[in-house]
């Protein structure tokens, strides 16, 4: 049985320690190889049905077009099976806090994810396959929850803490500027000087999102959504679990949880290829 994906999620407070101004080379990288295929013919069957389903929604989100979720809530065991082996695990999850509380896993074709939950009323299995950069609920859910901050007088904040309350006045402004115009921004904390209470400050200023992303393509990625609109977490580990760089990024949702247009189409033809070989 697949391990729940909440019991990998750290859902704390984002860490503060000392971060560093660049990544480590990773030593492995994941590498997609096409994956073995049931051999039983009513099951390849079924499973060139689902194959093709799966590729046309691909391809036509490559070519700009709207594509509705695919409904797997139903399938029977051996389908199950099939697009278990086939689909396998990419590099990005994540876990949406909610009703419902939404796991999210890529499968091994960049752009195209798992999304599975419970019903709040009927306690019935949501399972589905979603096309596109990363599923809408990510960021809706995040927006959600975001409301407005107010800066705090002077006198309510600690002496010791400095230079905290002129990053988190940017961030608002910031914030504010990217609901606006649709620019993004950086702020790099192992640049700033700021000592472990400050970042504590900012993080219990900026409170906790529902969305929390853990990206493995380079090392460890760990990001979480905030109270301020379209500010994120984004903090990566190397392979000891020790935090080397540790930032705050204002976009929907950061470039690195989510596919590119191109991985989409490279995968669209990665699944037609597993069809013609293989079906």
């Amino acid at each position: 049985m697949t391990q729940p994906l909440s019991d990998n999620i750290v859902t704390g407070s984002p860490i503060a320690e000392p971060a560093a101004e660049y990544l480590p080379i990773p030593r492995e990288m994941n590498v997609f190889s096409s994956p073995a295929l049931p051999a039983e013919l009513e099951v390849k069957g079924r499973g060139r049905y689902w194959v093709n389903r799966i590729a046309n929604c691909l391809e036509a989100f490559s070519a700009g077009k709207s594509v509705e979720a695919i409904d797997i809530s139903r399938l029977t065991d051996e389908e199950s099976r099939f697009l278990g082996e086939i689909l396998l695990h990419g590099e990005v999850s994540a876990l949406i806090l909610g009703e419902p509380e939404w796991q999210i896993e890529e499968t091994a074709y960049v752009g195209l994810w798992r999304m599975r939950a419970h019903d709040p009323e009927t306690n019935a299995l949501l399972d589905r396959l979603v096309v596109g950069e990363i599923p809408d609920v990510v960021h809706a859910r995040a927006a959600s929850f975001c409301q407005p901050i107010t800066m705090p007088h002077r006198d309510a904040v600690p002496m010791s803490i400095i230079n905290a309350p002129h990053v988190l006045t940017e961030l608002v402004a910031r914030s504010k500027a990217f609901n606006e115009t649709g620019i993004g921004y950086v702020v790099n904390l192992g640049l700033l000087p700021l000592t472990e209470d400050e970042v504590t400050w900012l993080v219990r200023s900026l409170g906790e999102g529902p969305a929390i992303i853990l990206s493995g393509g380079y090392g460890i990625c760990r990001i979480r959504s905030t109270r301020l609109s379209a500010t994120w977490w984004v903090q990566y580990y190397n392979a000891a679990d020790v935090l080397i760089l540790n930032s705050l990024e204002i976009a929907t949702v950061p470039s690195v949880a989510r596919a590119s247009r191109d991985d989409i189409v490279e995968s669209a033809g990665r699944i037609r290829a597993l069809e013609s070989a293989s079906l």
